[in-house]
């Protein structure tokens, strides 16, 4: 009776674990998805932001194409930061990979002329997330 008992959490136990990798994959998906929007994005030369959050107001800004690409590069680290914090939380990063990966966060935390941009964008990220970006060293 005890190794049928054992043998179901054991299963149980599996089934859990690979359910949190099944939603990591997904995660990680959707955010090669991003990639791709925001790597077209590039190559034509448009500024991810003003189209996608700013598609409400004219497109009145004018960019360069070093401050198009450079906007829209942020971006998508953002989006692996995102991605890496649900890897996370999910048990599937190790510290020391998530330690390092708080490093990079905070340099570009800091780079004071597209914090707006991270501003705006943690509209959209969950709760845990945004109070590691607040907790971070504010060089602004």
């Amino acid at each position: 009776m005890l190794g049928v008992l054992g043998g179901l959490v054991f299963v149980g136990l599996e089934m859990r674990q690979s359910q949190m990798i099944a939603q990591a994959g997904q995660q990680q998906d959707r955010t090669a998805a991003f990639f791709g929007l925001i790597g077209s994005n590039n190559e034509a030369g448009v500024d991810w932001q003003s189209t996608v959050y700013d598609a409400t107001s004219e497109y009145s800004q004018t960019y360069s194409n070093e401050e198009i690409v450079r906007r829209n590069n942020y971006h998508a680290h953002l989006f692996t930061y995102e991605n890496d914090y649900f890897q996370y939380v999910q048990g599937l990063m190790p510290q020391s990979i998530w330690n390092a990966k708080l490093v990079a966060l905070e340099f570009f935390h800091n780079q004071c002329d597209l914090r707006g941009l991270m501003d705006y964008r943690k509209n959209w990220f969950p709760t845990g997330f945004v109070q590691i970006i607040n907790s971070l060293k504010d060089k602004c």
